[in-house]
């Protein structure tokens, strides 16, 4: 039996790309800004810094960090939209 190759997928475009690092960008920054909320509601009322809390607070790092992460990626897509103007 051959293994068929899949065809190819099409790049994204520069504009497409930008599109989805903004919209996970923001994703990202909402669901990390909420459960830091939560985690600090918690505090300030007087819960104990652990179990469910730390994972919130966990998670809530992890959603900071994939926002950085994709502001990245948006970063390169503006200096790839900076080289294209410039070879125009």
């Amino acid at each position: 039996m051959r293994a068929q190759r899949l065809p190819t997928m099409a790049t994204p475009t520069l504009q497409q790309r930008k599109t989805f690092a903004l919209i996970r960008i923001l994703g990202g920054m909402v669901a990390a800004l909420y459960l830091s909320v939560v985690v600090v509601t918690n505090l300030l009322e007087g819960a104990p810094f652990a179990g469910s809390l730390i994972f919130t607070a966990v998670v809530a790092v992890v959603g900071y960090a994939y926002a950085a992460w994709y502001l990245r990626d948006l970063s390169a897509v503006a200096r790839e939209e900076r080289a294209a103007r410039k070879s125009k």
